[in-house]
């Protein structure tokens, strides 16, 4: 069955083409952004405007990452959306419930030591003083990613409650324990004041819905347009509202924070071009596969920090402040952009590695188009991954490593308990 026409603008805006495209919008605002207002707002020098580095660079690596999931596309097409309907062995609602229950008392759990281990968190959040957790909070030994083992499968019941259709009692019970389970997943990361662990939980989210609008061809034009202008003004909220438990409440402070949360990478990635800005553990691959070093569990099992010669993850962090003040910027924005990061590590070899990226979320793609466990959970990442391009490279940090075993756990959960079925096309 052909894909419905109307919903085109839906389906493109979700797709890597799409997400790639906004980012790419953003990268255009600050290349031309004016040169004078934005040093008068960021208190540093302007190195991007139409800096001709940087067009190519960004150019370079867009290119390799769209040409990448072309090719998955062209090699294992899948044209529509595939619907299949899932039966499972045991009581539908049972089936959905119990994959969340686990990670849900996990991470109740991590919020409850978190407020345990940090006694004047509860007050400092109440009175703006948002900076002073940022710097004092210690998470360590609070099961800091079961909130995002919980989201994975999050993700997974929003696409399989609809999938099975469960109708009543049955789908009142899970949409009321699946928005529990979201609750718990916002208040975690709202507790720890990250903006980069809560943008995860949005995106995701509106991209499980939207993609389910389109399999059941019913987003259309409006559509598309009122969800987009949504989630838009969803983050910017969100933003906002971390800026102003941060104790930062006048409007050119939040405006600086605009700017350096998204143009100010641009401009850093052009002093990092320029030869300007250095980080002194890059070369290491310490921004190409973070989690390599920086999984306690995996190197419990293998000493990869140790082999690799990595610093603690607080050690990395905090140096790359101390390079961009001594490069002449303002230190209190650290970003490069996702490709500023990669260059650090590569230099202009970064295309190839980013290509490689562009595989990866190409299969992604296709694999959720197709229903599949690893799309399902792994697209919404990677949809934020690529609409978070001006950030760092986030594709493959810690939480990339849970997603993973999310995926293995579920495959393996469904291999157990649902019966075989024919695909549907939408």
């Amino acid at each position: 069955m052909k894909q419905n026409h109307q919903d085109r603008l839906a389906r493109y805006l979700t797709s890597p083409y799409g997400l790639a495209l906004v980012s790419s919008g953003v990268f255009l605002a600050a290349i031309v952004f004016p040169p004078h207002l934005y040093s008068s707002v960021m208190d540093e020098p302007n190195f991007m405007f139409l800096d001709p580095a940087s067009v190519l660079f960004f150019t370079l690596c867009t290119a390799s990452f769209l040409a990448a999931v072309w090719l998955i596309g062209a090699v294992f097409p899948v044209t529509a959306f595939v619907n299949r309907p899932i039966q499972a062995k045991l009581n539908p609602a049972l089936f959905l419930i119990l994959p969340l229950l686990l990670p849900l008392a996990l991470t109740l759990v991590s919020g409850y030591l978190v407020l345990r281990d940090n006694p004047s968190l509860l007050d400092l959040l109440l009175s703006q003083g948002g900076n002073d957790v940022k710097e004092q909070l210690d998470v360590q030994g609070t099961f800091g990613l079961a909130s995002i083992y919980l989201l994975g499968i999050i993700w997974w019941v929003s696409w399989r409650c609809d999938q099975m259709g469960l109708q009543g009692r049955q789908r009142r019970t899970v949409k009321t324990v699946q928005y529990l389970a979201t609750g718990a997943v916002i208040l975690s990361t709202a507790l720890k004041l990250g903006r980069g662990e809560l943008m995860p939980v949005v995106t995701g989210l509106a991209m499980i819905y939207v993609l389910r609008k389109i399999v059941h061809r019913e987003a259309g034009g409006a559509f598309a347009f009122k969800a987009t202008l949504g989630f838009a003004t969803s983050v910017a909220a969100l933003f906002l509202l971390f800026s102003f438990i941060r104790g930062t409440s006048d409007t050119d402070k939040m405006l600086s924070d605009s700017v350096a949360y998204s143009l100010a990478s641009y401009n850093h990635l052009a002093a990092l071009l320029a030869g300007r800005l250095h980080y002194p553990y890059a070369g290491r691959g310490i921004y190409l596969f973070s989690f390599l070093g920086f999984n306690n569990m995996l190197n419990a099992l293998i000493p990869f920090r140790e082999v690799l010669s990595w610093p603690s993850f607080y050690d990395a962090w905090q140096s790359e402040f101390r390079s961009t003040w001594r490069a002449g910027l303002n230190g209190f924005s650290i970003w490069t952009s996702a490709f500023g990061y990669i260059f650090a590590e590569l230099g202009w070899w970064s295309p190839i590695y980013v290509f490689f990226q562009g595989l990866l979320c190409g299969a992604a793609w296709r694999a959720i188009k197709k229903g599949q466990v690893m799309g399902i959970v792994l697209y919404p990442w990677v949809a934020f991954c690529i609409l978070f391009w001006m950030g760092t490279n986030y594709l493959f940090d810690n939480k990339f490593v849970v997603l993973v075993l999310d995926v293995i756990a579920l495959m393996a959960y469904e291999g157990l308990f649902t019966a075989k079925s024919s695909p549907l096309a939408s």
